[in-house]
């Protein structure tokens, strides 16, 4: 497999894709961008913040700029938002500029790990069964576009490993 590529991370919330991101671009010295970063960066308000400007429909039309920037991006590890695959289109685009890499966590790690951070408008307006059913759905989709399902339920660094083997292979 060719390492000079556009490697993008998906996966729910809080499933590791920026700790995993950051990882595996330093061990294969690649550039690392986070779009929720990037979508911070170039709209001046944090993600509470756009919510509560526009709600949701602002921050996906948000979210799919920063989807066209991010397929001009040649080489580079990219972590992206946890639904930014659920608009069709995202999906699609992403999918034809660079390899799909669904990190797999368990529903309730996702949401141990959210609940540490409720300042996140996900955890603010969903109950758990709701987050849980999101998940269920959106685990279907991360599987329809990734080109490899990688298990991150351990430490981060068996998640890179276990993508720089398949990148191997």
């Amino acid at each position: 497999m060719n390492h000079n590529q556009l490697l993008i991370l998906c996966g729910y919330t809080s499933s590791g894709k920026t700790t995993v991101g950051k990882l595996l671009a330093q061990k294969l010295g690649l550039p690392f961008h986070d779009t929720d970063q990037m979508l911070i960066a170039q709209n001046h308000m944090t993600i509470p913040e756009i919510f509560a400007q526009g709600g949701e429909d602002l921050f996906r039309n948000l979210e799919r700029k920063i989807v066209n920037q991010v397929c001009t991006f040649h080489t580079a590890v990219v972590s992206t938002g946890g639904g930014m695959l659920t608009l069709e289109e995202n999906a699609l685009a992403l999918s034809r500029h660079g390899l799909i890499i669904y990190l797999c966590r368990s529903f309730d790690a996702c949401y141990q790990n959210l609940a540490q951070h409720p300042e996140r408008p996900l955890f603010q307006t969903h109950t758990r069964d709701e987050l849980a059913a999101s998940y269920d759905k959106r685990s279907v989709i991360y599987q329809k576009y990734a080109a490899v399902t990688v298990d991150n339920n351990g430490l981060p660094e068996k998640a890179v490993d276990q993508i720089l083997f398949f990148l191997n292979t």
